[in-house]
């Protein structure tokens, strides 16, 4: 496989799970997958958005996401909210006819703790198969920055990562953790910093929320009022060596994040569109209700 059709692929599945409400310190396995909802529910009044959430409670989320208007993926995230930290395991698979054509099954998950209204991230890993190779990535955090123990497969064909910012850097999870964590603090999505995936450096900019009504395509669960934050992305290191995809790649490409406060799950984002350099509109939509369920004493060890 080549490094561009990488760097695709690598870039799809981080800003897939970028609309995944997040946090706790332990790591859960994914759920059963929710049922379908029979019609699509309001989305619950903002007025009750600052209410808190209740801490050591499992909730999961299933998403369709579309590529060009059809549905070519599933992704499916469970989470644990803990007032010091958080944890979080996603699911991201091929579904339907793009199964043809298309093999993705990828487990990714990552922990850390909150500092005010940050992150300070511990680990972050990604294992699965993708057009019949094994992908495995490990990534430890600290003071430091990002220690990479594990990247498969090799690509070593890339140009240097800028170190200031490499020291700065979450991994795409623990970022969305603090964009969420901030709509929870005090409903404000303003929020910018690097995000490294392994090998590949990109920096994000969000903006906002504004008082919006939720658009109700493909499927959407909640319909009604919405809070919605726009972002930028753009990689700032890590280009392949040679591609011809770097003017592309490094410049800004726009997105938006549609939040509901959900009585039970608390803010979640209820759709993402962001434009891909080559795959053009990718539109992320929640498809079922919030499911929410204690955690035991095990699990949060």
């Amino acid at each position: 496989m080549t490094s561009d059709t990488l760097s695709i692929r690598r870039f799809i599945t981080g800003r897939l799970l970028a609309g995944l409400t997040l946090a706790s310190s332990c790591l859960l396995a994914p759920g059963a997958l929710a049922e379908q909802a029979d019609a699509p529910a309001p989305a619950p009044s903002l007025k009750s958005a600052a209410d808190t959430l209740p801490a050591a409670q499992n909730i999961h989320l299933r998403y369709g996401v579309f590529i060009h208007g059809y549905r070519a993926l599933g992704a499916d995230a469970d989470y644990v909210l803990q007032p010091w930290g958080y944890g979080v395991e996603t699911h991201l698979y091929t579904v339907g006819l793009a199964s043809w054509f298309l093999t993705l099954n990828l487990l990714s998950s990552a922990q850390g703790h909150f500092n005010g209204d940050n992150v300070a991230p511990v680990s972050f890993s990604n294992s699965g198969f993708a057009h019949g190779e094994e992908e495995k990535a490990h990534i430890d955090f600290d003071l430091t920055g990002p220690h990479v123990a594990v990247f498969l497969p090799v690509d070593k064909q890339r140009e240097p990562l800028p170190a200031a910012e490499l020291k700065q850097s979450v991994d795409m999870l623990s970022f969305l953790v603090a964009l969420t964590h901030r709509m929870t603090l005090k409903q404000d999505c303003t929020f910018s910093r690097p995000v490294f995936d392994g090998i590949r450096l990109s920096y994000l900019d969000v903006h906002g929320p504004s008082q919006t009504t939720l658009p109700k395509d493909h499927g959407s669960y909640f319909r009604g009022d919405a809070l919605k934050c726009d972002f930028t992305g753009r990689q700032i290191g890590g280009f392949s060596i040679g591609t011809r995809f770097k003017a592309a790649q490094s410049s800004p490409h726009k997105g938006t994040v549609w939040f509901v406060h959900d009585p039970q799950g608390g803010f979640v984002p209820a759709r993402i569109e962001f434009d891909h350099y080559k795959m053009g509109q990718i539109l992320v939509v929640l498809q079922a209700a919030p499911k929410v369920s204690a955690v035991t004493h095990t699990q949060t060890r």
